[in-house]
């Protein structure tokens, strides 16, 4: 017997949902509004939400075309680096240089968390950085144009 697919087609304000199902989704995936996912439980849902919307927060929450599913979204664990300083001034120099290459960066008090990429890891280590590997999530700063 094969599972009938929901679509999930509207964002809704509520935050706390008996039985709803969770759907981790990346930093880049929770951009992308349209698209097959599965949920943690392993069922599929495909996501059919109005272009435009911005994109998608974890803790927001979504539901069926026909309103008798509900999931809440929640932020993937991805492999990051972390970079940190009590130096502001080097941390901002950090953020500048992967700025200039338009890495997306999550910003902190006293630490950046970036994607972890090979290129980047060797050249923040170049100018004289210590950098640590974590799986979390990852909350990117939105772009100027979002």
């Amino acid at each position: 017997m094969s599972q009938e697919l929901i679509y999930l087609t509207e964002r809704i304000s509520a935050q706390v949902i008996k039985n709803n199902l969770l759907l981790p989704l990346s930093a880049k995936e929770r951009t992308q509004l349209r698209g097959k996912r599965s949920t943690l439980d392993g069922i599929d849902v495909i996501l059919n939400l109005p272009r435009g919307g911005g994109r998608l927060i974890p803790g927001e929450v979504l539901k069926s075309e026909n309103s008798k599913v509900f999931v809440s979204i929640v932020a993937a664990h991805e492999d990051v680096i972390r970079i940190s300083s009590e130096n502001r001034l080097k941390l901002l120099k950090a953020a500048y240089h992967l700025g200039n290459r338009h890495v997306e960066i999550e910003l902190h008090d006293k630490e950046l968390y970036l994607l972890n990429d090979v290129v980047m890891r060797k050249m923040l280590e170049a100018h004289g950085f210590e950098i640590e590997s974590f799986q979390r999530p990852f909350s990117p700063e939105i772009g100027a144009y979002e």
